[in-house]
């Protein structure tokens, strides 16, 4: 498998109107929001439409069911970017996110219900996807790196927002989280005002060497992604489903200090992702995935040897340094190895790659859980995570494997 360092990103400055950033940033609360917005009221769901025990099962997929169609919503609504007009791809997922996600409030069949969520997650997906490929196509150099730090801190910060906001409409009962999903039609009122069709053309910048990492002829796409973004996709979860064992094997089973010691790890992760477009006009992107990986490694190494909870605490606040640069650096490295007429599908199927990993990431660590425990687990994450870092490590120290820092062409428009 070869691997080529990407090219580096120089400050090209790109212009974009309110509406087109409005799109990018806003692409990836979909997705958080699709996740969690009916967990609080998931018993009230079932005390009111569950009957039988296979109806208090349909209740629980309504969040689950979430994270397998996005697997399949990501690759198909990248492959339609790369064929129809993103606009107007944009507006019809924001309108079914709409009104699927709203369904709760007149739907009371739960196999209805259930139809509804599988739409919320191909048209999250699909919008995370084509926020994502925005910014890949519409900016350039540190700008294209910058907005794809700022897309996952919004999707990061905003459950922040969305996690009291559904609390509280879920006081009123369990009907009004879905409201929420109405956020779609103003997504697709701001897509129909504001977007444009024409990406623009970015003002060069002087002194700048020409890349033909993006805009070329079409590639032969990099498949090395797909592996690197199941990894990522692994490592960041698996703390999400064990940390709770993990604080439960030295004495600790409240829920809130479990949850307090998982946001701070996301708030860390979200600030280190808005700090991602500055990192990267001093680092490669082998660079990069380097020291995420070696945070999350040793995030984990420390969590797996800790005795007491300020161990796990210590452990999991290295952790969050390192899972804020995981998909700005992954996309952005994505983007200047894909032609621009396959931004799109790259995207789509990358993002497929990551989401799987939820569900059969966990799979794939089961057996260690059952065998050495929590421990065990943690302790895998971080041998995982050490293994990519000795592959880059053995890329930057090939012949060629530091290049200078040049600057992407411009694209070619939609």
């Amino acid at each position: 498998m070869m691997l080529s360092e990407a090219s580096e990103t120089a400050p090209a400055r790109t212009s974009i109107n309110r509406a087109t950033g409005f799109v990018m940033l806003a692409g990836g609360l979909t997705v958080t929001m699709a996740l969690s917005a009916l967990t609080p009221v998931l018993p009230q769901i079932e005390a009111a439409l569950a009957v039988t025990a296979n109806d208090k099962l349909l209740v629980k997929m309504l969040v689950s069911i979430i994270g397998v169609t996005m697997v399949f919503g990501a690759p198909l609504m990248g492959f339609l970017i790369d064929k129809v007009s993103l606009k107007r791809l944009l507006i019809s997922a924001s309108l079914v996110y709409a009104i699927a996600g709203t369904a709760g409030l007149y739907l009371s069949n739960l196999y209805a219900l259930l139809a509804s969520r599988l739409f919320v997650g191909l048209a999250a997906a699909g919008i995370a996807t084509m926020s994502m490929t925005l910014i890949n196509t519409r900016l350039q150099g540190n700008d294209r790196a910058r907005w794809m730090g700022f897309h996952v801190s919004t999707a990061m910060f905003g459950s922040l927002v969305i996690h009291p906001t559904v609390g509280a409409l879920g006081e009123l009962g369990w009907r009004w989280p879905f409201l929420a999903y109405g956020a779609g039609l103003i997504l697709a009122a701001v897509a129909f005002m504001g977007l444009t069709e024409t990406p623009p053309v970015p003002r060069p910048v002087a002194g700048a060497v020409a890349s033909s990492s993006v805009g070329s002829p079409a590639r032969r796409f990099p498949y090395w992604f797909l592996p690197l973004a199941f990894i990522m996709g692994t490592v960041t979860y698996l703390p999400n489903v064990y940390m709770p064992y993990v604080v439960r094997e030295i004495g600790v089973t409240s829920p809130s200090v479990i949850a307090a010691v998982m946001l701070a790890d996301a708030v860390i992760g979200a600030c280190m992702s808005l700090l991602f477009g500055r990192s990267q006009k001093h680092l490669s992107s082998y660079a990069a995935f380097i020291f995420s990986f070696s945070c999350v490694g040793t995030g984990m190494l420390i969590v797996s040897l800790a005795s007491g909870f300020a161990g796990v605490v210590a452990g999991m606040l290295v952790f969050g340094f390192g899972i804020g640069w995981f998909v700005p650096n992954l996309m952005t490295s994505l983007s200047r190895h894909v032609a621009a007429t396959q931004q799109g599908r790259a995207v789509g199927i990358v993002k497929a790659a990551h989401y799987v990993a939820v569900t059969l990431g966990i799979l794939a660590v089961e057996p260690v859980f059952r065998a050495f425990g929590p421990s065990g687990v943690m302790l895998t994450g971080a041998i995982l995570s050490f293994a990519v870092v000795a592959v880059f490590l053995f890329l930057l120290a090939r012949p060629g494997g530091r290049k200078p820092v040049i600057v992407d062409t411009p694209l070619a428009a939609e």
